[in-house]
């Protein structure tokens, strides 16, 4: 139990609003990573393939 921490939060009802203090949460924690943290995070979440996938999508869809 020592790799979590029991916490009480408030959510809001709207999404977008909800959708919005998460993306602040997640940009608060990310910030509290060292560098190398940060990196190898980043390489999980924007795999090469994944951001070629990204790109042509949005080619696509704005191009």
């Amino acid at each position: 139990m020592d790799k979590l921490k029991l916490t009480v939060d408030v959510e809001p009802k709207n999404k977008y609003e909800k959708a919005k203090q998460d993306l602040l949460k997640a940009w608060k924690s990310i910030r509290e990573l060292s560098p190398e943290e940060q990196r190898v995070l980043a390489e999980e979440f924007f795999d090469a393939a994944q951001v070629a996938a990204a790109v042509e999508m949005f080619g696509k869809r704005f191009g």
